[in-house]
């Protein structure tokens, strides 16, 4: 009896110490995801600490607009309050100086839109907005139905410290929000923001193949979270770019708290010979139930990205495409892939190497995909229903 009742304790010490270990080891992944968000964290709240005063120019029609872009590129530190209505634009809007505002007089995006021609074929580039200043802002307001990009930021031009908050953003024959760099890699455009906007293709599919949510290349620092992605669909047999998409050398970026609806690819990091390095992918819901996308694809993706964190996202795929989360190509190492809940495999290509912790497999649950559905603007909730049917 004492040599079972020691044995029941040496079972139980066992047990305890490796409850142990897998405890510090959760925390130790914890404590690490949270200290990378607290450095971008950190140095977007040091930058916005730097207060700076704005003249403000009130428009209320396109050739105010124009002329008040074209004012504070002479004079930065410029707010252009734009009042209620809709603006026909037939330009880019060509944004060079620094600590320029663009906003609505209400702050709600469906109070102001700015119109482009549509997702028509043009002899030359037209995005809707284009940014080469530093400190550039664009808050409560829509913007769609663009040639090109909805808006361009310029890391050639070394276009750092954009923010984009609570707007609508749809309608793009190319990318919606392209974040473009020189081939050097030598500058790029650093520490951006995009947070609590709207990402849309309205009829829920795409014009082409070619277009996208957010195309980053060789940004540093940026902080993409609480956005929403709707449509970001080809309607040909040859994959869109992701809802959102890191690549070509950027690094150390955050993207959290998306919800990323009916789009081919939801959120990449990398690409093969093009890669990323670092950064967190953390707290998203990705959904895709639009069984009419011929080229739906996986959820999450890292393609030579090294040293990247991807947790408690939140993947459900009906299309028959069988990977949710995939880790690709030999550099891609010291990854950490833990606590996510997919319906499909957590697969390694190509030789990708991560550790993989506390994922867990769920059911295609209906409720989960029509609540999170839900939580679109009701215009995309009802192109989601009917696409459905």
């Amino acid at each position: 009896m004492t040599r079972i009742i020691k044995a029941f304790s040496f079972i139980n010490l066992c047990l305890a110490l490796v409850s142990c270990v897998i405890s510090v080891k959760v925390n130790a992944e914890t404590n690490a995801v949270d200290k990378r968000i607290a450095n971008v964290d950190s140095a977007h709240s040091e930058l916005h600490r730097a207060k700076v005063s704005l003249d403000k120019i009130v428009v209320k029609n396109e050739a105010e607009l124009y002329a008040a872009v074209s004012q504070a590129n002479a004079n930065s530190r410029t707010a252009i309050v734009i009042r209620r209505g809709t603006y026909l634009l037939h330009s880019t809007l060509n944004v060079t100086g620094d600590y320029i505002t663009i906003r609505s007089a209400d702050n709600a995006p469906s109070s102001v839109v700015l119109k482009g021609p549509g997702m028509i074929k043009m002899p030359r580039v037209f995005n809707l907005i284009r940014v080469s200043g530093k400190y550039f802002t664009l808050s409560g307001l829509t913007a769609e139905g663009s040639p090109n990009h909805i808006i361009q930021i310029a890391g050639e031009s070394d276009a750092d410290f954009t923010t984009i908050k609570n707007c609508r953003l749809q309608n793009a024959r190319e990318q919606i929000v392209k974040v473009s760099s020189n081939a050097q890699q030598n500058v790029s455009s650093d520490l951006g923001r995009i947070e609590d906007c709207v990402f849309a293709y309205t009829a829920g599919v795409g014009p082409q193949y070619y277009i996208g949510g957010i195309d980053m290349h060789g940004g540093k620092q940026w902080l993409i979270r609480n956005n929403q992605f709707f449509g970001i669909a080809s309607p040909e047999k040859r994959v869109a770019e992701h809802a959102i998409h890191l690549w070509n050398s950027s690094a150390n970026n955050v993207v959290t708290n998306n919800l990323i609806i009916n789009s081919d690819r939801g959120i990449g990091f990398g690409l093969q010979g093009l890669k990323n390095e670092a950064g967190v992918i953390m707290n998203n819901m990705i959904v895709h139930a639009d069984l009419t996308h011929p080229s739906a694809d996986v959820g999450i993706v890292l393609e030579e990205s090294p040293n990247t964190i991807v947790k408690n996202n939140k993947v459900v795929l009906l299309h028959s495409y069988p990977n949710a989360i995939e880790y690709r190509f030999t550099s891609t190492k010291n990854v950490k892939i833990v606590a996510n809940q997919v319906n499909k495999k957590i697969r390694r290509r190509n030789g990708g190497h991560a550790a993989l912790s506390e994922n867990s497999a769920i059911e295609n649950d209906q409720t989960f995909i029509n609540k999170s559905a839900k939580k679109l603007p009701a215009d995309l909730f009802e192109v989601f229903k009917a696409r459905r049917k």
